[in-house]
């Protein structure tokens, strides 16, 4: 009996935690609510990486990771997608690495396509000849002269607007890049340690940025005042491992819930398959760049080696049905607590923007 009554216990739990969280939808399927929507931008089979921002086109690059095309391979390949700033897909562009000025470097030649949109490769330039140089490894500059060859590495790097090094000194001047090596085989006689006197020049012309990961502190203390946009509500463990030898640490994998607060009193409700935790990156792009405070960009780091068809990947943007709605539901909040225990907007005391008030009498 009293194992019968154990079970029926566990099945009760069970029950009522599907009905608490039935509500929540992981981000591939999720339907979002009234006045805003879920939108994938990178699949949930593919890892979604770096989350770029150039300042100028107010434009967002982000790396799609997938696996290789080709059965020979077994390295994974991606794809770089340039979005608005609203999560629309507008191209698809080269993979090499981005410099802060938007450059797109390789050690052999260089594009500009973050730039321009030209797509070209362009090799890089000798810059005692002037003429371009074909394959960098096997150049090596004429001039054998450690004077003049100095001289004319101090000049490229005081003219420079950036100066790239990686084995190579890379110096752009008036949008052309010129090269320079400084372990050359036939040239003797430079002072040692070169590199250390002459610095990468990077942060003169920054165009691209980084943007930081605002995913919040999940199970740090916070007041009830806090403006908190996104919180963990539960949590449902479906395998752990205890930490044994070597390796002491307890592990846990489950399904987190977690609420996403947007201005107008919205609530995401996303379900998350994590291992040791809810394994998300969050991104808003400021205001200053252009972004909005109703947008937020999701990333998932995928585990689909211990947990296929669960811990996925992918990248989602949630934003407004309606771009045209205002960014702001309310002037000012003040947050209660309803009978539940959970933090809810008073709508009594809050009060709303003119903005919104306009944007829903227009509606109706």
């Amino acid at each position: 009996m009293k194992n019968r009554a154990f079970i029926l216990l566990i099945i009760t739990l069970s029950s009522c935690t599907m009905i608490k969280y039935r509500d929540f939808e992981e981000l591939y399927k999720n339907k979002g609510t009234e006045n805003y929507e879920v939108i994938e931008i990178i699949p949930k089979q593919n890892q979604a990486s770096y989350f770029q921002l150039d300042t100028v086109t107010k434009k967002i690059f982000v790396n799609s990771f997938f696996e290789p095309r080709s059965k020979r391979s077994e390295d994974m390949e991606y794809d770089r997608l340039r979005i608005d700033i609203l999560g629309n897909i507008k191209d698809k562009g080269a993979t090499d690495y981005i410099l802060k000025d938007g450059t797109m470097w390789d050690s052999n030649y260089y594009l500009n396509w973050v730039i321009s949109g030209d797509t070209s490769k362009h090799n890089y330039i000798d810059p005692f000849s002037n003429k371009e140089i074909d394959n960098v490894y096997e150049f090596e500059a004429k001039e054998k002269d450690p004077e003049k060859w100095l001289g004319k590495f101090k000049e490229l790097y005081t003219k420079a607007q950036y100066v790239y090094e990686d084995s190579f000194y890379y110096f752009k001047i008036d949008d052309k890049w010129y090269l320079m090596d400084i372990y050359q085989k036939n040239l003797k006689g430079l002072p040692e340690y070169i590199g250390k006197h002459y610095l990468a020049k990077e942060d003169l012309n920054v165009r691209m940025v980084t943007l930081p990961d605002i995913t919040p502190d999940f199970y740090g203390k916070t007041n009830l005042e806090d403006e908190i946009f996104m919180r963990s509500v539960g949590y449902k463990e479906e395998d752990h491992e205890s930490g044994r030898g070597l390796n002491p640490i307890d592990g846990t994998a489950g399904y987190h819930y977690i609420e996403l607060y947007m201005p107008f009193g919205d609530v995401i409700k996303i379900k998350r398959f994590g291992t040791m935790g809810e394994n998300i990156e969050t991104y808003k792009i400021p205001p200053q760049y252009g972004g909005r405070n109703d947008v937020v960009f999701i990333e998932q780091e995928a585990n689909l080696e211990m947990y296929p068809g669960r811990e996925y990947g992918g990248m989602y943007a949630i934003r407004p049905r309606d771009p045209e709605q205002p960014q702001r539901r309310y002037k000012s909040i003040v947050y209660n607590k309803n009978k539940n225990g959970e933090r809810v907007i008073d709508l009594e005391q809050s009060e709303e923007t003119e903005a919104y008030k306009a944007w829903v009498k227009k509606k109706k």
